[in-house]
């Protein structure tokens, strides 16, 4: 059996923690931090671009609502993905049927 040299070791699996996914969404995180995300829509139009839609938590909406430009520009700075925050909106689930 040869010997690794330095051209044809092994490589090892690069952790998840590295990844460049990983990272944006730590930065995506630490980005909002004082709220949550509590999901993420991607849209793929047809030209090729992507949009990332990221719902933040409804509670917060008072004090964050005039941050969402502000993270959307730093997001795309940060990393070059176009993204945008918003608040999600619930729908009422105790509606009474009639039969």
């Amino acid at each position: 059996m040869p010997r690794p040299t330095r051209h044809s070791r092994q490589k090892q699996m690069r952790p998840r923690s590295r990844t460049l996914t990983a990272v944006h969404e730590s930065i995506l995180d630490d980005l909002v931090y004082p709220t949550e995300i509590v999901g993420k829509r991607t849209k793929l139009r047809v030209d090729g671009s992507k949009t990332t839609k990221v719902f933040l938590d409804k509670k917060d909406a008072t004090y964050l609502e005039y941050k969402l430009d502000t993270f959307s520009a730093v997001y795309k700075q940060l990393t070059g993905k176009d993204v945008h925050f918003e608040f999600p909106q619930y729908q009422d689930l105790n509606i009474k049927i009639k039969a």
